[in-house]
């Protein structure tokens, strides 16, 4: 009973956290019980449900796309087929007739189950695609059950089938496993044997299993897109270049993933080694991983003095991308940080990621990542805190935590990386000669700069330059 007023002080301090983190009391549209007017608003626009269109189509993550089988191009694609239960799903109604009758953790394949949970019109893929298809003068065929011979007869004479398939998740129970609903799979096999082309499309609240995923042409995925899922799938799958990265490690099978307990009290001993941090597992599709319709090529990335008006940079990278391709198209750089052996980190993680606007073909656009002290710092057990690490820490880039294009070593604190330089002596070749700076002239520059210094051990030549020119203008 002693503990019960501390914990609820302690579940009351992290909601007031949240409140003054975000700002609440001051951009909160109401507060109950003068909410009606705001609840009751009408929010159907057509201008949400364009918005509603675009979040979900740029949250499409393009899998796996061989022998270029998206985008659908009417030059060679005249006839699809689009088949499956899910392509058809309704929107789940928790007080609906024959929908449960008020099982209010159930979800569907537009949103998740529960308190959030809202039922209404959707366009589902099968209206989406549909309709896109016939305005471009591309017949559809369809078999929207999950039934075997109803698919292969759809697929036989067409010159791509598309099938939908699907799982979804509710509030406050686990997923009994990692499958899609249904005996899609078996449906996928049979549809691929008779095919063309086929391209399987995925809707789901977090990850699944794949085991098909070797033998079709195209596999993209969407995370529960809402009430526009159908327009969005069909925005991607007839052009608009794919922009959305994996959140999450795609599990090669349910062994590579921690296992749920529904006991009472579980150890999870795992610490941070999950998904892609965790080298044991094996990846289907791996964490940050996402195509487009375009290739990309990445400049060799440099290190350069953080900027003067930085609080808190400890090493500034700069580089930049090129769209290599035909394709516009938004390149997503993915920057991941190997610690020094103290941090006892499993694995290089993601510490910052650089989404550029569309890029023309052949145009580029240079980015930064400017990695703060807290960058560079890992959660101590025993200090109860976090700790900024010393040593050799390697800077990964690259378009996902298993496609890295190119590695920056450096310091922080005293150390000296491959190919770099110790701080205690900053050496610059200036014509003919050297000129070498004394360790007590550098650590009055760092003083005097600051937070604003940059890395104290790097071998980028433009940072020692410009080191250089602070402290011969101080001198």
């Amino acid at each position: 009973e002693d503990s019960v007023p501390a914990a609820v002080d302690l579940a009351a301090t992290r909601i007031l956290a949240v409140i003054y983190r975000y700002n609440l009391a001051e951009t909160t549209k109401c507060a109950p019980p003068n909410c009606k007017e705001y609840f009751l608003k009408h929010v159907g626009s057509p201008e949400h449900a364009q918005l509603a269109r675009r979040a979900a189509a740029e949250s499409i993550v393009l899998l796996k796309n061989d022998n270029k089988a998206l985008p659908l191009c009417t030059k060679s694609v005249k006839h699809i087929a689009i088949i499956g239960a899910a392509a058809d799903a309704p929107s789940y109604d928790p007080d609906g007739q024959g929908q449960g009758q008020g099982d209010w953790a159930q979800g569907d394949y537009y949103s998740g189950g529960g308190s959030g949970h809202l039922a209404g019109k959707v366009v589902t893929p099968f209206d989406g695609l549909g309709t896109k298809a016939r305005a471009l003068g591309i017949k559809v065929s369809s078999s929207l059950t999950d039934d075997v011979d109803s698919a292969v007869k759809a697929a036989g004479n067409v010159d791509v089938a598309i099938v939908v398939v699907a799982t979804t998740s509710g509030e406050a129970r686990d997923r009994k496993d990692l499958n899609l609903d249904g005996d899609v799979d078996a449906l996928i096999e049979a549809v691929r044997k008779v095919a063309k082309q086929i391209v399987v499309l995925v809707e789901a609240p977090g990850p699944v299993v794949m085991p098909w995923r070797k033998e079709v042409d195209g596999v993209a995925i969407m995370f529960l897109g809402g009430q526009e899922t159908g327009n969005a799938w069909a925005d991607v799958i007839f052009g608009e270049a794919p922009s959305g990265r994996l959140p999450i490690m795609l599990p090669e099978t349910e062994a590579d993933t921690i296992s749920p307990d529904n006991a009472d009290d579980v150890p999870y001993s795992e610490g941070i080694a999950t998904s892609y941090r965790n080298p044991s597992f094996k990846a289907a599709f791996p964490f940050g991983h996402g195509l487009t319709y375009t290739t990309f090529q990445h400049k060799e990335p440099v290190e350069v003095s953080c900027y003067v008006d930085s609080k808190d940079c400890r090493y500034h990278i700069r580089s930049s991308v090129t769209n290599a391709g035909k394709v516009a198209a938004p390149a997503v750089v993915q920057l991941y940080l190997e610690f020094p052996p103290q941090a006892g980190q499993t694995a290089p993680i993601m510490k910052a990621f650089k989404k550029t606007d569309a890029l023309q073909p052949g145009s580029s656009e240079e980015f930064h990542f400017a990695l703060s002290a807290h960058d560079l710092s890992y959660w101590d057990l025993a200090q109860d805190g976090w700790v900024e690490a010393t040593g050799t820490f390697v800077a990964h880039l690259g378009e996902s935590s298993a496609d890295i294009k190119h590695r920056l070593t450096f310091c922080n604190g005293p150390c000296t990386p491959e190919g770099g330089t110790n701080v205690a002596l900053r050496v610059a070749i200036i014509g003919l000669g050297a000129v070498a700076i004394p360790l007590g002239a550098i650590a009055v520059v760092l003083k005097i700069l600051g937070s604003h210094a940059p890395a104290p051990c790097s071998s980028g030549a433009e940072t020692q330059r410009l080191e250089l020119e602070r402290l011969m203008h101080d001198a």
